[in-house]
This record gives C-alpha cells, sequence and structure tokens, in this order.
C-alpha cells in the first residue's frame, strides 16, 4: 500500500489510518501489511511501537544531494516499469526526466498511485522475496479475520484471487483487496500488457495528453485474456455504498476478542472479526446488542468457527461458462456486435476494456462466484456454512470498505480506534458514518470478567493510566491533532486537515529530516531530567532524549492531583508591541504560580511564523518565552514554581489555529487521572487563589467515582483585588514577573451580589464581536442573562418557579449555593438548615443535565445558543468515563474543525452530559478577568489588527451543519448503547 498525504492536507497519514492498522492485527498469523510513504514527517508517523506487527511503515523519502530539500524515492521505483525498454534502449522520455516528472505528478495527485498496483509484484519485488503471495489494497479498508475468510483453495490452486461486493458480473480485480501467487518471472509480468505502464516513457513524452488510467480496467482485461493462469472472483467483501442497509443502522462491529490477560501469553493471537446484523430492523438490533462480543470463541455453540479448514463458504450444484461482451460481438448477429460495441458497465474504465470485463446482462448473479480456467470464465452459486458457524441474524465479511465514509472522517471522530491494541481497553469497535463507538462488553463476554460490565473495578485510582490515548507518567501521547482546517467541497461536511502537530516523543530524533512539517513542536521545559540538544530554534532540531516521557511522577500523585492545561497563542500584534506580548506572557505565567508547583501544569503556546520578512520577530518571541519559562538557571528563585510544569512552542505558517486543536493538545499531555481546560487567557482570565487546592480536594473526593465533570465559573471584575500590596513582596510574587494577582473565596460576597463581578465577559473584550455575527435568539438570551443577574434567588426559590434560565446561569447558580455551604456553611447549602436545600442541589444538578442535552436536540433555538455561547467552559474532567470501556479524552474531545471565538464552545459539556457524566461545579473556585489584566492586554493596535469576525473559521455553513450533526449523533448513539447495556445487564440480574 504506498501513500502520499495530499497536497493540499497535512503531511500526514489519513485521520483513519489508526482504524485501518488496528484491523490488520487480526491477519498477522498470514499477512503482513507493507506501507510505502513520502513526505510525512517523523513528528507525525504513527509511533511504531503501537503499531501491530505486521502493519510495517517503508519510509521512501531521499534527500537530495545539497541535503537540504527531500525527493520520495517511489518515483523512481515506479519506472521499474520501463526497465525493458531501458535495456533495450528504446527510452522516448530519459529516465531522469521520467522521475522528475512521476515524481511531480504523484506530489500534486497522490491518486494516481493506483494506477500501478497491478505492477506491484515487480515495483517492490525487492520486499517480497520472502512471501508467498503478494497483494493490493487501501488504507480506507478494515480487516477482519482474514486467517479464517481466506480458503486453502485460493491459497494454493489460484494465482490471482479477488474479493468483490456481490457485483462480479463486471470482471475486474478489485482494487480493495486483490492478491497473487508471488512468481517473479510470469504472474508479476501480467501487467506489462497495459502500455500506460510498460511504455510510460512513451506517454510522458507528451504530459500535455496524460489522462489518468484505470488499472482495475487494462489489467482485468490482460488477465482475462490468459489461458494459462487460474483466477477466482470471490464474494466476500462489504462496503458502506448507498444510504439504507444494516451498516447504517447498525453499524459494523469489530471485535478483538479476548484480551490477552485471559488467554495463554504463548497461544494469543490478536483477534479481528468483523460483522453485522443481516438487516436494519430493531429486532436484527436487539440480536446484535445481545450477542457476545466474543461469540466467535464459543467452541460449543459456534463449533466450526474454530475449524479452520472449513471454508466459510460452499459451492453449490455445476458449474456453467459465463458469457462475456466480447464472446457476444465475436459469436453473435449484428445487432449483438451492436450492443457489445456500446456496453459500459465500468463507468471509470476506459471503452477499449469494457467488452472483456462487463459480462452479458443477467448471466452472472451476486450469489455466484466466477472461475478462470484454462482461458474460460466459469460460475458456480455458493452458500454460506451458517450453521453453527456464525449466530442466527448475524452475518460476517473479512474486510469492509468505507470508501464513502472515509471522505468525512475527522481524526477527533476515530480516537477510539488509536492504540486500541496496546490499551486493551474495549472490546473492539462500532464503525458508523459518524466515527468509531466503543463495542461494550457483554456479559457473557471474557472482556466482562476483566471490567465487571457497567462500572470499572472496585479501584479505578489506576485504571486511566491504560485505558486511553493520553499521556501519562510513562509515556507522551501518540495522538496527531488538527490545528487548522478548511472545508473541502465534496461530500458535503468532509474538511481538510492543513495543519497537524503532535506531542514529540522523547525517544525520537527530530532533527535529522529536512522534511517540513505543517506545524513545529518544541518543548522549552519538563520535568524530567532530559538531556536537550544546544539547537532548540523552532521549525530547527527538536529536543533529543533518551528518557520515556517528559514528566517525573517524584513531583506530583497520578491518580489525585489536577492538571492546569492552558493554551495561548500568540499572533503577530503581540511580536510587534514587546509590552503587550510580556503582559500575555505574564498572564500565563500567574495562572500556573497560583495553581502551584505541587501539581501539575502544561502550556501550549501557538506562535504564528507566517511573516517570513520579519523573521526575527518569531526568534525574538521564542527567546522571551525562553527567558521566562526555561531561563537558563535552572534553580532561579523566579521558576521555581515551574518545576511541575510542560511548556512547548507550535508554531506554524498560519496566523492563528484552532483554539479547541490547542486544547486537545494540551490535555491529551496532562500526565494524571484529572486535568482542568478551557482557560481563556487572551482574556485576562486568572483562576482563584484557591482553586488548586478546591481542584486537588475533589479528585481525591471522588477517587473511587468516575464519569465527574466539574465546571468553574468566570467573571469579569470591574475593579482591582483591592487587597494587592504591590509593595509587600511576602504576599505573591515579584511585580515585574507576576503583575496579576488572583483573588479568592473571601470575595463571594461581592461576586453573589455583582457587585463588582459580571458573568457578561464579552461586555470587556478588548476587540469585540461585529453585531451581525449574533443571531436575534441571542440577543433574547443576552436579555435572559441580564435579568438574572438582577434577581438572584436561592436554588430552592429558583426551581420552584421554573424560570426559563439557560444552562449558563443554572451552573452559576448551583456554584454559588455550593461556595457559600461549602466556604460559610450558610443557610441554602448542605448544612441542613433548609428544608428544601439537598432536595434543590439534587435537582440543580438534573436541570444542569437535561438543559445541556437538549441542546443536542438540532432546534433552531438551541443551535444558536450553542454556537455562539460566547465563554470556553473551563471544566475539570475525570479521563475515566461513567462506565467502564469509556476513556474521555476519546470519547468527547473538543471538535477541533470548529474554530473561531464563536464556535460550539458549549459542545464538549453537553456531549459529557448526553454520555452521562456528572456535571457539577467546583465549590469556591471561580476565574476572572479584572481591569488591570484587561488593559495589559489590549492596545490600539490590537482593536485595529484583529479581526472582529467571531464565528465558525469554516467557510462553509453546510460544513459546519453537518459536522454538528454527526457529533451529535455519535454522542447520541453511545447514549443508546450504554441505555441498553444497562438494561441487559439488568436482566441478566
Amino acid at each position: 500500500i504506498p501513500y502520499l498525504p495530499p497536497s493540499d492536507g497535512a503531511p500526514a497519514f489519513p485521520p483513519y489510518f489508526d482504524l485501518f492498522a488496528a484491523s490488520a492485527a487480526g491477519s498477522a498469523a498470514d499477512v503482513d501489511y507493507l506501507v510505502f510513504h513520502c513526505f510525512i514527517p517523523p513528528s507525525l508517523l504513527p509511533d511504531t511501537n503501537s503499531l501491530p506487527s505486521n502493519v510495517k511503515l517503508i519510509d521512501l523519502n531521499e534527500s537530495t544531494k545539497n541535503g537540504k530539500e527531500n525527493e520520495c524515492g517511489m518515483a523512481k521505483l515506479f519506472t521499474r516499469v520501463t526497465d525493458q525498454r531501458q535495456r533495450e534502449n528504446k527510452m522516448q522520455t530519459p529516465l531522469d526526466q521520467l522521475i522528475h516528472l512521476l515524481s511531480r505528478q504523484i506530489i500534486n495527485l497522490p491518486y494516481i498511485l493506483v494506477e500501478y498496483k497491478p505492477a506491484f509484484g515487480h515495483i517492490f519485488a525487492e520486499y517480497l522475496k520472502e512471501y508467498s503471495h503478494w497483494g493490493y489494497s487501501d488504507l480506507d479498508v478494515v480487516f477482519g479475520d482474514m486467517s479464517r475468510w481466506i480458503d486453502e483453495d485460493e491459497w494454493n490452486d489460484y494465482d490471482i484471487v479477488t474479493y468483490g461486493f456481490g457485483d462480479q458480473d463486471k470482471l475486474y480485480l478489485r482494487g480493495q483487496f486483490t492478491f497473487h501467487r508471488n512468481d517473479p518471472k510470469y504472474i508479476n509480468q501480467l501487467w506489462r500488457h497495459c502500455k500506460y505502464l510498460s511504455e510510460m516513457d512513451i506517454r510522458y513524452a507528451h504530459t500535455d495528453q496524460l489522462k489518468f488510467e484505470s488499472a482495475e480496467g487494462c489489467y482485468s482485461q490482460a488477465v482475462i485474456r490468459k489461458n494459462d493462469i487460474r483466477v477466482k472472483w470471490a464474494v466476500k467483501a462489504f462496503t458502506d455504498v448507498g444510504k439504507e442497509g444494516p451498516i447504517h443502522a447498525q453499524g459494523v462491529h469489530l471485535s478483538l476478542g479476548s484480551p490477552p490477560s485471559l488467554t495463554s501469553s504463548r497461544a494469543y493471537r490478536p483477534k479481528s472479526v468483523l460483522y453485522t446484523a443481516v438487516d436494519s430492523t430493531a429486532e436484527s438490533g436487539n440480536v446484535l446488542r445481545n450477542l457476545s462480543t466474543s461469540w466467535f470463541e464459543d467452541r460449543r455453540k459456534y463449533p466450526k468457527y474454530s475449524e479452520s479448514n472449513l471454508p466459510i463458504q460452499k459451492l453449490v450444484g455445476e458449474q456453467t461458462k459465463v458469457q462475456t461482451y466480447r464472446q457476444l460481438y465475436e459469436e453473435g448477429d449484428e445487432e449483438a456486435k451492436k450492443k457489445a460495441e456500446h456496453v459500459k458497465c465500468m463507468y471509470w474504465a476506459p471503452k477499449t476494456y469494457q467488452m472483456d470485463i462487463c459480462t452479458v446482462d443477467g448471466d452472472v448473479k451476486g450469489n455466484e462466484v466466477v472461475i478462470l480456467e484454462k482461458g474460460v470464465l466459469y460460475k458456480q452459486e455458493f452458500v454460506e456454512r451458517k450453521n453453527e458457524l456464525f449466530p442466527e441474524g448475524i452475518m460476517s465479511f473479512p474486510f469492509f470498505h468505507f470508501q464513502e465514509w472515509k471522505r468525512i472522517y475527522r481524526t477527533t471522530q476515530l480516537l477510539p480506534s488509536h492504540n486500541i491494541r496496546q490499551t486493551n481497553a474495549m472490546a473492539g469497535l462500532i464503525i458508523t458514518k459518524e466515527g468509531t463507538l466503543p463495542l461494550f462488553s457483554s456479559p457473557s463476554s471474557g472482556w466482562n470478567k476483566l471490567r465487571h460490565g457497567t462500572s470499572w473495578s472496585p479501584s479505578v485510582s489506576s485504571v486511566w493510566t491504560s485505558t486511553d490515548t493520553g499521556s501519562n507518567s510513562m509515556r507522551p501521547s501518540g495522538n496527531r491533532f488538527c490545528l487548522k482546517s478548511i472545508p473541502k467541497g465534496n461530500p458535503k461536511g468532509a474538511t481538510v486537515c492543513t495543519v497537524a502537530a503532535s506531542w514529540p516523543r522523547p525517544s525520537v530524533d527530530y532533527g535529522s529530516t529536512p522534511l517540513d512539517d505543517s506545524a513545529s513542536v518544541t518543548i522549552l521545559r519538563s520535568p524530567a531530567k532530559v538531556s536537550r540538544s544546544k539547537t532548540t530554534t523552532v521549525r530547527g532540531s527538536m529536543i533529543e532524549s533518551k528518557t520515556a516521557s517528559w514528566w517525573d511522577e517524584k513531583h506530583f500523585d497520578p491518580n489525585n492531583d489536577v492538571t492546569l492545561t492552558i493554551t495561548l497563542q500568540i499572533t503577530s500584534t503581540h511580536m510587534k508591541e514587546k509590552t503587550l506580548l510580556k503582559n500575555l506572557l505574564a498572564v500565563a505565567d500567574s495562572n500556573i504560580f497560583h495553581w502551584g508547583g505541587h501539581q501539575p501544569s502544561v502550556l501550549l503556546i501557538h506562535v504564528d511564523s507566517s511573516n517570513e520578512k520579519e523573521a526575527y520577530l518569531l526568534t525574538q518571541t521564542v527567546e522571551l518565552i525562553k527567558d521566562i519559562f526555561a531561563p537558563s538557571e535552572a534553580t532561579a528563585a523566579s521558576a521555581a514554581h515551574l518545576k511541575n510544569t510542560l511548556i512547548a512552542v507550535v508554531d506554524s505558517y498560519e496566523p492563528t489555529v484552532s483554539r479547541k486543536g490547542l486544547m486537545n493538545m494540551a490535555m491529551f499531555a496532562a500526565p494524571t487521572r484529572w486535568a482542568l481546560s478551557g482557560l481563556e487567557l487572551e482574556r485576562g482570565l486568572v483562576l482563584s487563589g484557591e482553586a488548586s487546592l478546591y481542584a486537588g480536594r475533589q479528585a481525591r473526593v471522588y477517587a473511587e467515582v468516575t464519569g465527574h465533570v466539574f465546571v468553574i465559573p468566570q467573571f469579569a471584575s470591574t475593579r482591582d483585588d483591592t487587597r494587592d500590596d504591590s509593595s509587600n513582596k511576602d504576599n505573591h510574587s515579584p511585580v515585574d514577573r507576576h503583575i496579576y494577582s488572583s483573588v479568592g473565596a473571601d470575595l463571594l460576597p461581592s461576586i453573589r451580589g455583582k457587585q463588582t463581578m459580571v458573568s457578561n465577559l464579552s461586555e470587556y473584550d478588548c476587540v469585540k464581536c461585529e453585531a451581525d455575527e449574533v443571531d436575534d435568539t441571542l440577543d433574547d438570551m443576552a436579555e435572559v442573562d441580564d435579568a438574572a443577574e438582577s434577581h438572584r434567588r436561592r436554588l430552592s426559590d429558583a426551581y420552584a418557579s421554573s424560570t426559563g434560565k439557560n444552562v449558563d446561569q443554572l451552573l452559576e447558580d448551583l456554584w454559588w449555593d455550593l461556595s457559600v455551604a461549602d466556604v460559610y456553611g450558610t443557610p441554602g447549602g448542605f448544612n441542613g438548615a433548609s428544608e428544601s436545600s439537598l432536595s434543590a442541589v439534587a435537582k440543580s444538578h438534573v436541570r444542569v443535565e437535561e438543559s445541556l442535552v437538549s441542546l443536542l436536540d438540532r432546534s433552531d433555538k438551541h443551535l444558536e445558543y450553542l454556537r455562539y455561547f460566547d465563554k470556553s467552559p473551563i471544566i475539570m474532567v475525570d479521563r475515566l468515563g461513567p462506565k467502564s470501556e469509556m476513556m474521555t479524552l476519546d470519547l468527547a474531545p473538543e471538535v477541533e474543525e470548529f474554530g473561531g471565538r464563536l464556535c460550539f464552545n458549549l459542545l464538549r459539556l453537553a456531549q459529557l452530559a448526553a454520555l452521562g457524566y456528572k456535571i457539577s461545579v467546583l465549590p469556591g473556585a471561580f476565574a476572572a478577568s479584572y481591569p488591570n489584566t484587561r488593559e495589559a492586554l489590549c492596545s490600539e493596535t490590537m482593536r485595529e489588527s484583529a479581526s472582529p469576525k467571531c464565528d465558525c473559521e469554516l467557510d462553509s455553513e453546510g460544513t459546519i451543519e453537518e459536522i454538528f450533526t454527526d457529533e451529535t449523533k455519535r454522542a447520541a448513539k453511545v447514549a443508546v448503547l450504554i441505555e441498553e447495556l444497562d438494561a441487559k445487564l439488568l436482566d441478566s440480574q
């Protein structure tokens, strides 16, 4: 499988690569997958330690003579098809020129690589010497139990075998899966019939006349015309083409079988079994849900599945000859000849090949295999041995080709498939149009014995370290993050990631390749003692390290501490105004200081490197960041609070990137089970003095109770902290370093009465959004906000009157009551003085969760509110979900494509509520901006240069709508699966 990234996208594998790799592991007994690639920098390659042993990445990048550029050796390999003309000295295009032309073409249009599939046995001959067979496929394929589906006669009796979808009335060799007997001298040379390959030098001598050639057309014709080979067209594949059918209603289930811990390590072999219901009915869906996820291991019920020598498909009846339109043309009358001349059963193949490939209408049915033997085509009916092989109402298949769904897949939709083999966190996956969902283990499966069904094991304090794809104290996250996207145009909802980034792996040297990343990540500071290279220039060589992680577990408690994750975007305006830049960095530094050095922090800074004419500004900016956060004197008192902080700079050629992409990246770097995110530093927000204390306390309280989310309210203060005494150096850090102090819970009365604090942050923004960006619906909601701020009441009264408060107000009311109860013990909280206090607080939690879930109903009013919500929720999240096999980071990340100040900021919180997370508040903790923080981050230049456009950055309403729809459906489908699992477990008890 050769692969080049698209010319208009980030230099990375497609979002679904991890899904492909995870499924391929189940074929390890018989199949290796050789993935040849170019132009993907080491930083964006998958971690080879996380790949199955039978998925082998082969880098064909070649450095030029000057060592500063890179070429793809794939073009040189592909021109091997002209080897015969080279020997005969017949080349019409010189080889060097041919390599250059082909290299340029495959870079601009990687899809043309499929033209060369028939010749892969010859092109990649040096890699195939140890194999009995070779084949070609694609990355948009999920593989099942290939060892069980490939029959003995297919290995031994045929020269070529191809798997189709029941459309074998078109006798083309399928590009999704065709394999050959590895015969270098004959079978591997059958492609030479195709002159667009064997005489490609002639073709490229006229580049203005180049047209795409279908390998499925020419090569199939070459094979069909042979009378000395045996070929089989089998019906075994499954596809997502069409809008109806069981896969659209039920999804495709990929089961991994029992985990290694429940089998003998010596006998264990990875499994991949694909199956779905036989139809779209609810009854079939129930059969599917009630089925054990490891049903194929039950030798008592399905003994024939384990009989590897027993073909799944059984041939019945007699063989009969197949008639093609070529035969009709040669043997028929004039009318038949005329019909044959105009046949076109393959719209993507030239007319030249149609008569050989197209069978006469109705001659071959969907339940018949086709065989070529001694130049004659035969067909024969087959049936599946379902009895004692597959469960009733279930169908299985060797692979699933998602050729339509892949067009709209995004990385965050498929996170559950990343590292699923290494974490053993789930029984498998359910593949849907909206992405991959957890395949929850059933009561009768081995996975359930490992996980106790619906809840995590009694002691969950450290389960998270091996269940999601985020970082921990032993390893960094290997995920890729999309920081900038553009609409693809077709199909609706499709996007192209143009800027991708990943956390550097400490064991990898990133400085040895001239390949250019779409974004470069430099670690400036990490808690672990790592050896660094002297060059830490942005877009230069990366930090070298021999450690396994950036973190040092000696400095924190991974299970009970909370990591503060914050992001910052430095624009060209910041770079040009040094004071503005210093102030922005000071806000970040102040938050880390107030969080305290005993709990970890992650600071991820994006820097605009698009202005190459003023590159010195970038250098100065990075140096300033290093001076503040990574001073040369490691023991400097000014940096003592940073001992537990990971600080990284991401630079790209984009002025700004998706804040949600940065938030995901920062969250996935957290080494603790609990992490806090969402703080908008650009607004001058500073966490309250006791926020770290309250967060750590809450993490310990809920150590054995999973699936909680705590919201921290945020305010804009109309005055600075009057208690601040800058002359008293003992009260806070040096003024020249931390100019912003935080306030604490003792100021709750002023917040409560709105004497100095207001909830409407946008009113105090330096650059206000354009008025026409916000719908009239939101103006009405703003009026509700104002009214609510003037009429605060106790929880017991608020819900009795059923006022139409939005979710932001409900959360704030809940926070106020719990904070007062926590800090002061006044009536209305949990002190028992109020008869209705406990009941009211319980009802408020329900009201909050119901309000959040209702936002996903896609009604106009809720859609507008959700889309234009003007705050980034500050939330403390548990990486363990409310049910086992639910990993928060993978199941509900931020939607990275929704960049923009007002673009579904509340969506993730609503999804978490729909997934069954308990949404509450963090009593006593809050964030606020103050006049001095806001003024320090605002200038006339900032007001003039910053764009007032606040809407989603994706310039396509259709794309935005489709992504939002997919995100709501994905969360809803998981919620339904959880509900069904709960009901099933109750029944079983």
